[in-house]
């Protein structure tokens, strides 16, 4: 597998984006998020994302250069359209903007509708703690044609992967962060399976005819992935994943010109000041003292919070280069060549 640092991926996937028409600042938002998923190990949400937004340009499903606007705003929260330019340009500019609430009031709430793929959601609760904010972030959809979940004992594709994240900040141990889709698996680990041709390590989606299987390939051949907490608790995955959905959906209520089911996906990102209950520094210190506490004394192994892993990923990833799947530096070698621009050997 292809070998390659950080800084130099990014390059090539922010002058990919610009040759497809993405603003200059547009395609560095957008590429270094990508990247940064990478280093944080969650490939499915980084560069192999990026032909697909070529390509969505090209079908013009997605505005390079549009500009996110405000529709509506009190004290405490914004809605944000964004005119179905790239999610991770709007959704940067909802959480500062949510963040700048959360300051002056305490509370910033900020929902954002017509937008494209927001990439990993994650990275806004990062963006949160490090302004020393809690966190919370739903990002979904029940309907549409990013519906990619089947519903509990249900067929069809019903649902988004709807992913939910909180977010909190501590004092030595970087961002606590959990970040997961509802559905077993983000489609984008499908994604990643079938570039590097292997199987899935469980039934994590079901094909045509709604059986359940391991192979990725049966997810773009009409199939669907599967809720959260199968084969145990999988009631639980299908609910949270209905009420993420539900919270999204009221981010799209102004999208009064679409027809029905068109595109009902939507993010709300909730930022709360922890300054306002008392000192940063001390909650920051808790929060180490709580890690200590539940990594004292492992069972078997070795105990993980939440975040932990994206951290030690980043770290060895930035030291050493990111892997990719030949499959994945292929298909974005050759989107380049397509677009006329250069990729390193």
């Amino acid at each position: 597998m292809p070998i390659i640092q950080a800084n130099q991926l990014t390059g090539v996937i922010a002058r990919i984006l610009s040759a497809a028409g993405a603003r200059p600042d547009y395609a560095d938002i957008v590429a270094r998020h990508l990247v940064d998923a990478n280093l944080a190990g969650h490939d499915s949400h980084g560069v192999i994302r990026a032909p697909y937004y070529v390509r969505s340009i090209e079908k013009g499903e997605l505005e390079p250069a549009a500009e996110p606007e405000i529709v509506d705003e009190t004290a405490s929260m914004a809605q944000v359209c964004g005119h179905w330019t790239f999610g991770q340009v709007i959704a940067k500019q909802a959480t500062e903007i949510a963040i700048d609430k959360a300051r002056a009031g305490g509370v910033g709430l900020v929902s954002m509708y017509h937008e494209g793929h927001t990439g990993r959601i994650g990275a806004y609760a990062e963006m949160g703690a490090e302004a020393g904010m809690a966190s919370m972030i739903w990002d979904g959809c029940v309907g549409g044609p990013r519906s990619v979940v089947v519903p509990l004992n249900g067929t069809g594709r019903k649902i988004g992967a709807n992913p939910i994240a909180m977010g909190f900040p501590s004092a030595t141990r970087g961002t606590v962060l959990l970040d997961f889709a509802t559905s077993i698996s983000a489609a984008g680990k499908v994604m990643v399976a079938v570039d590097k041709g292997e199987q899935l390590p469980g039934d994590w989606i079901v094909d045509a005819d709604w059986q359940p299987t391991s192979d990725p390939t049966k997810l773009k051949d009409g199939g669907a992935l599967r809720p959260m907490g199968l084969p145990y608790v999988g009631h639980k995955g299908y609910a949270l994943a209905m009420m993420v959905g539900l919270f999204s959906m009221m981010a799209s209520l102004r999208s009064e010109n679409q027809p029905p089911l068109e595109d009902r996906w939507g993010t709300v990102i909730l930022m709360i000041d922890i300054a306002r209950f008392g000192p940063v520094d001390v909650f920051q210190r808790q929060v180490d003292a709580v890690i200590d506490f539940v990594k004292t004394d492992p069972l078997a192994g070795e105990v993980l919070y939440p975040g932990e892993l994206e951290a030690r990923n980043r770290r060895e990833r930035l030291a050493n280069g990111i892997d990719l799947p030949a499959a994945t530096w292929g298909e974005i070698s050759a989107c380049a060549a397509g677009l006329g621009v250069p990729v390193p050997a």
